[in-house]
């Protein structure tokens, strides 16, 4: 069985905060956005990022969905 980090467990527990997790298309490294603000609001009040930021590094995309490593092994 394969083990679940913790910011995986982390996502499940709260998948709203999926929405700003990215992933790269080609190898899957996951990574926070790094335009996420520091608080999101929700319905009953605002909740701090403070455990995406503890469990994922920050990732930027292109506009293909691919990781700045990856886009070096593509050119």
């Amino acid at each position: 069985m394969r083990k679940v980090n913790k910011g995986e467990e982390y996502l499940n527990k709260f998948p709203k905060f999926k929405k700003w997790i990215n992933e790269c298309v080609c190898c899957h490294r996951k990574g926070y956005n790094p335009d996420m603000p520091e608080k999101i609001t929700v319905v009953d009040g605002s909740l701090e990022v403070y455990f995406l930021k503890k469990y994922f590094k920050p990732l930027r995309l292109n506009s293909y969905g691919l990781c700045e490593i990856c886009e070096k092994l593509k050119n």
